[in-house]
């Protein structure tokens, strides 16, 4: 065959895929950004064009992250590009304006670790806490892989006291909603018991001595961890992210927008991170606390902030 046969069936080749994706584009977007995702992330391209559960390595806001689109999170990532991406940035902006560089943020919840890892790049030190092994040995994993020194993993979880406690994972391809909490979940299975700490005695124990962001997401779990960092929160007036699961027959949650309030320093406002904000493009929006009900079960994610950084907080974005 000649050059110049050669190069005429490049060329039909080329303009036939051009084609395809004109077609694509205009008739299904979210294959041509599936295929597109395809190319960019999939370890292999075959086992992501036959519909299959497959491995991908996704750039986690600058941090490698391998994945498999069979887990839940991690399906998110591949597709979103991170899991909860508005709530990343906003953190990540968060930090910029209100401590730089030199703030430390503090992971409660941490599983696979999606969250420390990217706010690696942003603080000058990350503490995360996650009590369950399955989760922490993917954590470490990624840790390792992107050679990163500023995150430390405390393998237990927080709580108001210090002991072991029962713990329920989550089934298969849901990593995310293990708990302490029996009833959060009728489909999670008793796991074992599991070490958990009280938050200011395991903060005075690993020597943390600054306290900028704290990220809480622990399924239910979480009017017991801010029960046991009261002394954190008066000391240090953290901003803190948090999910709250609101069920009034758990004796574990938070019942009314009161008692919210009073696990808080005086002097503390509430937001809500709204629904409005897009999982896609990282878009974030806060909200007001009008938009929570205690009334019936639902989970809503929340920011609280002292009164003095009331300015610095963004209420929209990204702002970068």
């Amino acid at each position: 065959m000649t050059i110049t046969k050669i190069l005429k069936l490049m060329v039909v080749a080329f303009s036939a895929a051009l084609v395809m994706i004109a077609v694509l584009f205009a008739t299904d977007k979210q294959k041509l950004r599936q295929a597109y995702l395809c190319w960019k992330q999939a370890v292999s391209l075959t086992s992501c064009y036959r519909g299959d559960h497959f491995d991908f390595v996704a750039n986690l806001g600058g941090v490698k992250y391998e994945g498999n689109t069979g887990d839940f999170l991690e399906n998110k990532m591949f597709y979103d590009g991170a899991f909860e991406k508005p709530i990343l940035f906003l953190m990540r902006d968060i930090m910029g304006a209100v401590y730089g560089p030199s703030g430390t943020f503090i992971d409660i919840g941490a599983n696979t670790g999606q969250h420390s890892l990217f706010m690696s790049r942003h603080a000058k030190a990350v503490h995360a806490f996650e009590p369950w092994e399955p989760v922490l040995k993917k954590f470490r994993c990624m840790v390792e892989l992107n050679r990163i020194e500023n995150i430390t993993i405390h393998a237990y979880g927080l709580g108001n006291e210090n002991g072991k406690k029962p713990f329920f994972r989550p089934p298969s391809g849901e990593q995310l909603t293990g708990s302490f909490d029996k009833g959060f979940r009728s489909d999670n299975s008793y796991e074992g018991d599991l070490e958990i700490h009280k938050g200011d005695e395991a903060f005075e124990k690993a020597q943390i001595k600054s306290v900028s962001i704290i990220k809480i997401d622990i399924e239910s779990y979480e009017k017991l961890a801010l029960l046991g960092l009261q002394a954190t929160l008066n000391r240090y007036r953290p901003i803190v992210v948090f999910e709250v699961t609101i069920d009034q027959s758990s004796p574990v949650t938070i019942k009314s927008k009161n008692e919210l309030t009073n696990l808080f320093p005086e002097k503390y406002e509430f937001a809500v991170i709204s629904e409005k904000s897009d999982a896609s493009t990282g878009a974030y929006l806060l909200d007001s606390m009008d938009a929570v009900s205690f009334d019936h079960a639902e989970q809503h994610d929340l920011i609280a902030y002292p009164l003095e950084r009331k300015d610095s907080i963004p209420r929209r974005g990204p702002n970068r």
